[in-house]
């Protein structure tokens, strides 16, 4: 609060598709308040392509966007930071860099808390981060024999959730990759 009055700002915590397409949507719309972004870096990593990763098809550089001018020609403010709670009580959201009042809060951070699933510990997931699917290249480039096992599953409540197109093109490369090196 500033002299009594409640600050009108907008926060947006997440730099991925849906955080990107929600400042675009305010500014288009024509939204003039204040907007900061919070993410660990001013860059979108693009999250599709990270299934080409662990075969080599597609390196850090050519996922990684950097959002400087994008941040700059939407007029939106940047902190850098992880998001690491919330007190919805006093509009603030709790981050690595400290405290941030808002009016408006939209959260975009994704399944990032899918890893706390029970069970899911020793899982890997691609879409879950660069160095999640670093890991997944390593571990294949390390394996003298044996059987892999990929899964996924679906919200049977939620009809638009994601399918497995995603999965079968990231099995079919690793087999045609594995093939390749005469490995499979």
């Amino acid at each position: 609060m500033h002299g009594g009055e409640v600050m009108k700002n907008i926060v947006i915590a997440g730099a991925g598709f849906a955080g990107l397409t929600a400042i675009q949507t305010l500014r288009q719309q024509g939204c003039a308040l204040p907007i900061t972004l919070v993410a660990p870096r001013p860059e979108m990593v693009y999250y599709p392509s990270l299934i080409w990763v662990p075969t080599g098809l597609r390196k850090q550089r050519d996922i990684i966007i950097p959002l400087e001018g994008f941040l700059r020609r939407y007029q939106v403010d940047y902190l850098a930071g992880a998001v690491t709670g919330l007190d919805p009580t006093q509009r603030r959201l709790l981050t690595t860099a400290g405290e941030l009042d808002y009016e408006r809060l939209i959260v975009t951070t994704g399944g990032r808390y899918l890893k706390r699933l029970p069970g899911i510990e020793n899982v890997f997931i691609p879409c879950e981060s660069y160095a999640s699917v670093v890991a997944i290249k390593d571990r294949l480039s390390s394996l003298e024999g044996g059987s892999l096992a990929f899964g996924f599953a679906g919200n049977p409540n939620e009809p638009a959730a994601m399918r497995g197109g995603p999965l079968f093109e990231f099995m079919f490369g690793i087999d045609s990759w594995l093939r390749r090196q005469g490995r499979r």
